[in-house]
């Protein structure tokens, strides 16, 4: 097998301001290098920040919002809702545990198109102060940054009961045997970091939320469970 040098791009990551400039070659071929890339759906930035992929599955979902208002708005509403969820949502929430954004202007692009989707399922286009916190209500749709959440946190779990195929870093370590309060054999020491990208990144970001799980969460020993557990203790 050949490979196609043409397909083949080179992303330098780091946050340096003065990198090093080096060139890759394959097959003799000089690799071009790009700011950014899909990787198994993910635009992989060269400052792992996660904003052209966020600019990226934003714009898939307004067109895919728009087409479902353009085409299906005389449905039912409980028909306009399951079309949100099987063309619309899927694009704002594909492998969320990876980039889960943590600045408020990002989380607030996102929830904006499920604001907009929520007035076309029910059809309830009023301004009036507090009237989206009521649609969603009424509907009883989580937010997406709670949903993305949950998806971290099962995601965390599947990792820890290795049902999938991610081990668990040698720098990640359980806590200390102290008998306190908060000691749980489940529960991880916290990362230390010393920049955003790391901080908000899986594994620090991840853990944090995951202590913070009462011990009846933790002791649950079915995904399915622990699904539901977390959907109820979030939504609290």
């Amino acid at each position: 097998m050949k490979f196609n040098t043409a397909k083949c791009k080179t992303v330098r990551i780091t946050t340096k301001k003065h990198p090093l400039i080096k060139s890759y070659n394959m097959c003799n071929d000089q690799l071009e290098q790009v700011p950014h890339h899909p990787y198994l759906g993910v635009e992989i930035s060269h400052n792992l920040k996660w904003t052209f992929h966020l600019n990226n599955i934003i714009a898939k979902a307004n067109k895919a919002l728009w087409f479902v208002r353009r085409n299906l708005w005389r449905c039912p509403q409980k028909v306009k809702e399951q079309l949100y969820f099987a063309l619309v949502r899927p694009h704002l929430e594909f492998a969320c545990a990876v980039w889960d954004p943590h600045t408020t202007t990002d989380v607030q692009r996102l929830e904006m198109i499920q604001h907009r989707a929520a007035r076309f399922v029910t059809k309830n286009y009023s301004r009036a102060k507090g009237s989206m916190t009521e649609i969603l209500k009424k509907l009883k749709w989580p937010t997406l940054e709670q949903r993305r959440k949950q998806s971290r946190l099962t995601t965390m779990f599947k990792i820890q009961n290795e049902t999938i195929a991610i081990p668990i870093p040698d720098y990640i370590n359980r806590q200390s045997m102290k008998i306190t309060r908060q000691y749980h054999p489940a529960k991880f020491r916290v990362v230390k970091t010393n920049s955003n990208v790391y901080k908000y990144s899986f594994y620090p970001r991840t853990i944090q939320d995951w202590n913070d799980l009462p011990s009846n969460i933790l002791n649950i020993t079915s995904t399915e469970s622990f699904k539901t557990a977390i959907s109820d203790h979030i939504m609290k």
